[in-house]
């Protein structure tokens, strides 16, 4: 007999997270763990498997309970499309770590949709690491935008406001662009003295979207300072973002006050990044819903979980741990 518990999995590059739910809604515990890389990239499948088991661990050992058989997990997973071989391979991995009657897996953005608007239509717009804009309506239908990861975009991302502030450094520094206090501060960051220096720092295979994306919050600190080149760079993020959102709602045929919901860290820790995207949504539509997630993704996650094994009951996130989230 399954057990009266479910898990939801919100992974993401930067680090994963769990809840363990009871099928009545009520949350126990958290859990968090590394991040994770692409299925299909080199050690993929070892990362997947080793992230989730720390993840779950960390769970079970929070709530003060022995790892069991369970109803159901859902997982939300970068880089995993609904139906594809990612997919596929994630819930054979997963079916090795836990006994659970059903795996639901998709991706990270779906476990964000569905828990930004407890499963109700809706778009939400993604930029943490990477960007991603996603929509249902009341079909059930979705449309994306973006999510094509950083070498074929994630523009409004953290990578890209921090890969754009630092080609912006570089600019400067060959003449060729605006004057900006960016220059200084990317030297300091790399700690080089030249930022000819920092070509052999980016191109490092271990420096990738995460590098990038740690330099947002010079861009942020610039931009907050008065610098103008940093301050268009946010705007831009912010406009992009807008767009990509508008185009969703069009294919969708959302009414013009569908609720948007600003998903991941980006929209707290770049600012004026928020402020902006709501400003650029009003200015193409005065009707523009921006709403707060009624939960985080990886309580999205556990609702995917919950109708995967036939129950439906609001989250009961009493414990809910914000840090954890």
């Amino acid at each position: 007999m399954a057990s009266d518990l479910v898990i939801g999995v919100d992974g993401g590059q930067t680090s994963t997270k769990c809840a363990l739910v009871t099928c009545n809604g009520r949350v126990l515990a958290y859990g968090r763990g590394g991040g994770l890389i692409h299925l299909a990239a080199a050690g993929g499948r070892e990362r997947h498997a080793s992230v989730l088991r720390e993840t779950l661990a960390s769970a079970w050992a929070n709530a003060g309970i022995e790892p069991r058989p369970i109803a159901a997990i859902g997982l939300g997973l970068t880089g995993v499309e609904d139906d594809s071989p990612e997919a596929a391979l994630a819930r054979q991995i997963v079916g090795e770590l836990i006994e659970a009657r059903a795996i639901a897996v998709h991706s990270d953005a779906y476990a964000a949709l569905i828990g930004a608007h407890g499963g109700r239509p809706g778009i939400i717009a993604i930029s943490g690491t990477g960007s991603h804009i996603l929509g249902m309506n009341a079909d059930g239908e979705l449309a994306r935008a973006g999510g094509w990861g950083w070498l074929l975009g994630d523009e409004g991302s953290a990578l890209w406001i921090g890969r754009s502030g630092l080609m912006a450094a570089l600019h400067a520094h060959d003449g060729t662009g605006e004057p900006t206090m960016l220059e200084g501060m990317m030297r300091e960051h790399f700690q080089v003295k030249a930022l000819n220096d920092v070509k052999r720092r980016v191109y490092d295979s271990g420096f990738g979207a995460k590098g990038f994306a740690a330099l947002a919050p010079l861009v942020s600190q610039a931009a907050a300072q008065g610098d103008s080149v940093a301050q268009s760079i946010v705007a831009q993020a912010a406009r992009d973002l807008a767009t990509q959102a508008m185009a969703v709602q069009r294919r969708l045929a959302l009414p013009p006050d569908a609720p948007i919901a600003p998903v991941g860290g980006a929209y707290e820790h770049v600012r004026g990044l928020r402020a902006g995207f709501a400003a650029a949504l009003r200015e193409a539509n005065p009707q523009a819903n921006i709403v707060d997630p009624q939960l985080p993704p990886v309580l999205g996650a556990t609702l995917i979980a919950l109708r995967a094994c036939g129950c439906q009951p609001t989250i009961q996130s009493d414990v809910t741990n914000q840090a954890m989230l």
